[in-house]
C-alpha cells in the first residue's frame, strides 16, 4: 500500500500493482485509475500487506 501525506494523517492511499504501477480512486468523477507513478505526485510511505 502506498501513502500520500503525514504517517499519522495519511489523505490519499494507493495499491502499488508492480512495474511502477499503482491503482487508486484519483477522483468521485473519475472512479478508479490504475497509474504510473510520478516524482510530482509520489507516495511519502509505502507498506507491505501481506
Amino acid at each position: 500500500m502506498l501513502f500520500w501525506g503525514s504517517a499519522s494523517a495519511p489523505y490519499h492511499v494507493g495499491i502499488y500493482v508492480g512495474n511502477g504501477q499503482y491503482v487508486h480512486a484519483a477522483t468521485p468523477s473519475q472512479g478508479v485509475r490504475k497509474q504510473a507513478l510520478s516524482g510530482y505526485f509520489y507516495p511519502s510511505a509505502a507498506k507491505r500487506v501481506l
